[in-house]
């Protein structure tokens, strides 16, 4: 009887898991369309998936700072170096600017190849920030959903103890 109980609550959890890890059945937001054209344009693979899943969920559930979700897309070591690419990825991360976001900071180096782009928009209370950087070697896609209240309120907490 009770390890049939037990069998039951480890089922459930892992249903549990597996629907929080799972991604959303609607159409692929601005994150998961800039990572699908890195992948397919480039042709490489997300390094540290389950990782970087597990640092979403651990975002989400414990919300530090005002942070409310976060998604990270990480390509290590891998080859990102074809100039015909980049006029497709420059487009993309711009078609962004239709959902809303706001352009921050955008950098290209043509001599060491490099893409850097920040964007930003609000949803609510809530603010989004979009962070790209594509080098020869590398990328790194990240998006966070913080609240700027509770944010702002954690930096003057600390900045406080500090000085001191």
């Amino acid at each position: 009887m009770k390890k049939a109980k037990a069998r039951r609550v480890v089922v459930l959890l892992f249903a549990i898991c597996g629907l929080c890890l799972a991604p959303p059945a609607a159409k692929a937001d601005d994150f998961g369309k800039i990572v699908n054209v890195i992948e397919v344009e480039y042709h490489v693979h997300r390094n540290y998936r389950f990782l970087m899943s597990l640092a979403g969920v651990a975002a989400k559930c414990s919300r530090v700072g005002g942070v409310k979700a976060v998604k990270v897309a990480l390509f290590d070591n891998q080859h990102l170096d074809a100039a015909e690419l980049d006029a497709r990825l420059d487009e993309m991360v711009e078609r962004a600017s239709a959902s809303g976001w706001r352009p921050l900071v955008k950098s290209v180096s043509r001599h060491s190849r490099e893409h850097e782009y920040i964007y930003a928009r609000t949803r609510g209370t809530d603010l989004d920030v979009l962070v790209v950087s594509v080098e020869p070697d590398e990328a790194v896609v990240v998006q966070v959903k913080i609240n700027p209240a509770k944010l702002s309120k954690f930096i003057n907490e600390h900045t406080r103890e500090e000085n001191r």
